[in-house]
Formats: structure tokens, C-alpha cells, sequence
């Protein structure tokens, strides 16, 4: 199987990344896999989504309203 340079470059960001900020960690493959790069691209994934919604409220595309501490997002009615 071939990976992408891109692909190996971007986990090895995100193994460098947790260890900065564990640096006592330890784990292996599996776990590595499973706990330390899954949960960062999920991490990064919400921003990215955060984001993006932001945008779209701002260009008047979705509108948001707080319910029980939550904030849902819906299209806008116009």
C-alpha cells in the first residue's frame, strides 16, 4: 500500500503535536492511531466546521439560535 508524502507528513505533524503537549505519553500503534491522531483530526475537524458555519452566517446562508446552552444551526429562511 502507498502513502502520500502529504499523507505521512500530516500524521507525523499531529504525533509531534500530542507529544508537545504529552510528553510522558506513550502507546502503540493502535493506540497511537486511535487516541492521538483520530482525536486531533476530530478536534480539527470541529473548528474547521465552527468556522465554516461562521462564514455562512455572516454571508446571511444559515441562521443560529441557543437552545439549553447549545447553538443550532439551520438554513436561512431569507
Amino acid at each position: 500500500m502507498s502513502i502520500s508524502y502529504y499523507y505521512q507528513t500530516d500524521v507525523a505533524r499531529l504525533i509531534k503535536n500530542y507529544l508537545k503537549e504529552h510528553p510522558n505519553s506513550e502507546d502503540t500503534v493502535l493506540g497511537i492511531t486511535d487516541w492521538w491522531v483520530k482525536q486531533q483530526k476530530i478536534m480539527d475537524s470541529m473548528a474547521a466546521v465552527d468556522n465554516a458555519l461562521k462564514i455562512l452566517e455572516l454571508q446571511g446562508e444559515v441562521s443560529s439560535v441557543t437552545r439549553n446552552n447549545q447553538t443550532y444551526f439551520r438554513l436561512n429562511d431569507r
